[in-house]
This record gives C-alpha cells, sequence and structure tokens, in this order.
C-alpha cells in the first residue's frame, strides 16, 4: 500500500504542476494522457478508502487542475483537448460512484466510527468534485446517470445491489444540490423511478431522501410530481434513523412547494403532528419540522389557518402549563426550553406579511395594526402561562433566552401586527428588569432582553414609547436605584435606536448595570 501511495502522489505532483505546461504541447498530447491514464488508475484503487486504501483521496485536485487548465486555453485547443478528454471525465464519474459505494453490509458493520466519519468526508470531496465536473459534462452528465439507475432498477436478470443504486442517487443529489436542473429532461423519469426503489438500508434510504430534497425547488415547478415523492417522505419521517435526511426533504419541500401543498396539508399535519407527539427525533429536527409546518400553515386560505394552528400548538402549550406548574428543577427545565423552542421555530417562518406581497394583496401602508393575525392569537393565549414561566425561572438563562426567542422570532414576522402584545409584553420586560439583580447570570440576560426591545423598537415604536414608559413609572421599579431621570434617559435610547443591535444591547447592559447599584459608564457620563 505505501508503494502505491507514494508513486500515485509523485503522478498526480507531476500532473497537476506541469499540466498547463504539457497541455500546450499539442504534438504531444499522447504522452500527457498517459499520465492522466495513471492517475484514473491511482483514482480509481481497487478497495474502500479508507481500509482498503488511502491513495485516491490524493488525485481528486488534479482532476479541477485539469478541467480549468483545458477550459482556459484557446477556442482551438480547447475544441481539441474537450473531444479528447469528455470521454476521459464520463469515465472518471463511473470511477468516483464506484468509490462511494458503500461496503457490503457486514464489513461496514466491523467499520470503526473514525473510518465510517473519513468515508463520510471522501463522499464529500467526492460530491464536490462531481458538482465540478458536471459544469464540463453538462446534462449529457445527468442522462448517462438516468440510464443507468433505470437500467438497474428494471433488470430482473441481474438485480441490482442497494449499494450500486446509492451510488446513482448519490450521484444526481450531488449535481442537483447546487446546479439548476430545471431544464433537464431526465428529472421527470427519475422522480417516478424513487418510488420504485425498495428502501431495505438506511444509507440508501437517506440518499433517496436528500435526492428528494435536492429537487425540492424544481418540484415547486411541477407540482403534478409532489405526488409521487410526498408518500415517500412522509413514510420515512416515523424512522428516527433517517431523522436528519427525512426532516430536511420535508422543510426543503415546504418551503419551495408551500403554495403546492393545500392538498396535501392535512396528510403533512397528521403525520408532522404525530412524530413531535411520540418524540420520535432529536430536538433540532423537531424544530425543523416546525419550521417547514409554519410555511405549510403560511400558504393556506387565510380561514384555515387559525384552526390547524390552534391543532398543532395546543398540545405543546398544554405540556408547557402543566411543567410551567411544576416546582422547577433540572428534569423539567429542558422540556420547557424545548416547547419553547418550537414556538420560536414556528413563528420564525410563519410570515403572512410576506405572504400578502407574494400574492400582491399587501394591506396599505397601515396606521392601525390587524389584530386577527393567528400567531397574535396564540401568544395572546399564552401569554399568561409565559409571565409564569418568566417569574419561576428568571435564574435560568437557558429558559429565559427560550422566551425571548418566541418574541424575537414573532415580531421579525409579525412586524406592526405585534402591536396588540407590546402592553403585556413592556410588562415582562419590567418583571423581568425586577428580579435581574438576583439573576445569576444577568450579563447573558441583558442580551436577550435587548433582543427583543430592538424588535420591538423597529416594528412598533409608538406603541413601545407609550408603554414602556408606564411600564417603568411605579417608584421604585423595577430598582430603588434608578431615578426617573435613569428610566427617562433609558426610554430615549431604546426608542431612539432603530439600527444598531450591538448598541442597543450596550444600552440595556448600562441600564441593568444601574439596576443592580452598578454605575455604567454611558450614565456615569450623563448624570
Amino acid at each position: 500500500m505505501e508503494t502505491s501511495h507514494g508513486i500515485c502522489r509523485i503522478a498526480v505532483a507531476l500532473g497537476e504542476t506541469h499540466c498547463r505546461t504539457l497541455l500546450e504541447q499539442v504534438d504531444h498530447w499522447q504522452g500527457f494522457q498517459a499520465l492522466v491514464s495513471m492517475i484514473m488508475s491511482c483514482t480509481g484503487t481497487p478497495g474502500h478508502y479508507p481500509v482498503d486504501e488511502t491513495s485516491s483521496s490524493l488525485t481528486l485536485t488534479f482532476w479541477y487542475t485539469l478541467q480549468d487548465d483545458i477550459t482556459s486555453l484557446d477556442a482551438e485547443r480547447q475544441t481539441l483537448y474537450l473531444q479528447i478528454y469528455r470521454p476521459v471525465y464520463f469515465q472518471l464519474v463511473d470511477v468516483l460512484l464506484q468509490k462511494a459505494c458503500f461496503p457490503r453490509d457486514e464489513d461496514y458493520a466491523a467499520w470503526s466510527a473514525d473510518d465510517k466519519e473519513q468515508f463520510r468526508t471522501y463522499r464529500v470531496d467526492i460530491s464536490d468534485t462531481l458538482m465540478y465536473v458536471y459544469e464540463l459534462l453538462g446534462p449529457e452528465l445527468l442522462r448517462n446517470l438516468y440510464d443507468k439507475l433505470g437500467s438497474l432498477l428494471t433488470d430482473t436478470t441481474h438485480p441490482s445491489s442497494w449499494q450500486d443504486i446509492e451510488a446513482l442517487l448519490f450521484g444526481f443529489q450531488s449535481i442537483a444540490e447546487t446546479v439548476d436542473v430545471s431544464y433537464s429532461d431526465v428529472i421527470p423519469g427519475l422522480i417516478g423511478l424513487i418510488p420504485l426503489i425498495t428502501a431495505n438500508n438506511v444509507q440508501l434510504a437517506e440518499t433517496i431522501m436528500f435526492t428528494i430534497g435536492s429537487l425540492a425547488e424544481w418540484l415547486a415547478d411541477h407540482s403534478l410530481m409532489l405526488a409521487s415523492v410526498l408518500p415517500v417522505v412522509l413514510h420515512g419521517l416515523s424512522n428516527p434513523d433517517l431523522s436528519v435526511a427525512c426532516v430536511s426533504a420535508l422543510k426543503r419541500i415546504c418551503r419551495e412547494c408551500r403554495h403546492d401543498l393545500h392538498l396535501h396539508a392535512n396528510d403533512i399535519m397528521a403525520v408532522s403532528q404525530a412524530v413531535l407527539v411520540k418524540d420520535i427525533h432529536k430536538s433540532p429536527q423537531c424544530m425543523w419540522i416546525m419550521q417547514a409546518l409554519g410555511f405549510l400553515l403560511l400558504a393556506l386560505p387565510r380561514d384555515e389557518i387559525l384552526g390547524k394552528l390552534l391543532s398543532l400548538v395546543t398540545p405543546h402549550i398544554q405540556q408547557l402549563e402543566k411543567l410551567a406548574n411544576e416546582p422547577p428543577s433540572s428534569a423539567n427545565k429542558l422540556p420547557i426550553v424545548h416547547i419553547l423552542g418550537l414556538l420560536s421555530n414556528l413563528f420564525s417562518t410563519f410570515d403572512l406579511n410576506k405572504q400578502s406581497e407574494r400574492l400582491e394583496v399587501m394591506r396599505p401602508v397601515q396606521t392601525q395594526p390587524h389584530n386577527d393575525n393567528p400567531v397574535v392569537v396564540v401568544l395572546q393565549q399564552a401569554f399568561p402561562l409565559i409571565q409564569t414561566i418568566v417569574s419561576k425561572w428568571l435564574n435560568e438563562p437557558e429558559v429565559v433566552e427560550a422566551v425571548c426567542a418566541v418574541f424575537e422570532k414573532s415580531l421579525k414576522t409579525l412586524l406592526r401586527d405585534f402591536a396588540p402584545l407590546v402592553t403585556q409584553l413592556c410588562e415582562l420586560i419590567g418583571q423581568m428588569f425586577g428580579a435581574y439583580p438576583q439573576a445569576s447570570s444577568p450579563r447573558s440576560l441583558a442580551e436577550h432582553f435587548a433582543e427583543v426591545l430592538f424588535s420591538v423598537s423597529r416594528n412598533c415604536p409608538s406603541m413601545l414609547s407609550v408603554w414602556l414608559r408606564e411600564a417603568l413609572l411605579p417608584p421604585g421599579f423595577p430598582s430603588s436605584h434608578l431615578t426617573t431621570e435613569h428610566k427617562e434617559h433609558f426610554c430615549q435610547q431604546i426608542l431612539r435606536e432603530q439600527v444598531s443591535k450591538r448598541r442597543m444591547k450596550d444600552i440595556v447592559k448600562e441600564f441593568a448595570l444601574l439596576s443592580r447599584g452598578l454605575q455604567g459608564t454611558e450614565y456615569a457620563a450623563n448624570y
């Protein structure tokens, strides 16, 4: 292995260093092609990387160099070399896909975690190479992959291995992930083939999901094909082994195709709600599901949204209420943070204002906010519960951060529609500053407060002006260290700052220092 590794390293170094010079010697192109063939042999070194060999990964950068140098030649020589090397690059694709194949199940099971991670990284490098090679080969490469996949799936005389099928899908996904394939005439056929694949292996099933996700933009322009692949995604959603790939595909479909999902909305909602309640997925993937559902709900007819939104969030709010009524403990902190995270991620993609712009029915610039926004309805119902949580958990930065995230995310999408909640939010922030001196991580809390105040200041400045002053009006509130002048100066600064979030954080930190009896630099300069 060491000898072949050394020979490979020398061949690659020679090819990369002198590629341009050798290409310019047109009369000696056959000699250079012999070197290219040697490097191709190194790329296709038998065995699986990194267990059986480690040489093939050394060659990948050479193929970038060769492609770049060919395409930078003058038109005459470029035409000549493309005739010579297009077949070579088609051969390279075959070699790379063979190298990307998973080993037999029993062999892969015996690999160490480090071997598996190195193989995963190696496949990422192959994926990047395939994407780059597509620039040279163009749509013919997709046709080539499609024909091979079709042959594998329809040849009953020679049953194919799941590894070969997975590798071809991996090739498709690598290209579709970053290249516009909307013009390709083979994508409809590929979409038609996917339901025919028996995904009895996790790696194959994952690649199917990633492939579907990579085609989400294409599906948005060909919505009739959604019926072919959406059931595949929803079926996989209940499998925790497919968590990342499946949830990612669902989110991309809901984001890109949301305007064509009305007929599928009930199925998506039902399956998603079931897996959320059963805790099938880890917390990050649950957040992605809620983002996906935010996109989905957004595109439904307006009169359907509130009912579906309430059916989605009610079980979680009920669970949150149960947890909030229990004494604070490490056991119930994480579930509280998790549920608040679900709400904030749902609200982060639920942007009715942006939806209205797309439909060209955006209401005129409004002097009065609309109070029927479904998110506002949910937040108004949940507000007393959130106040209870804050009062019990103020010494836990993770909980306070999760509460602040709910308001920050909803503010970014609600904009002026948040106005009915400004009063309660100002009272809540005042409640937080009242307890601020006892907080275990005051600097962290101040940053979270600043995020929320910045969003309110930008979107509801007139409401904030009235209610922030009113919330801070009582003498000795939120701290006996604060004078009326301190409070007024704070309000003026908050209302004036609508550009710099960093500056807003500084303002809040200064005020927080004063509330603890510590003279801040800003206030020291003014008083």
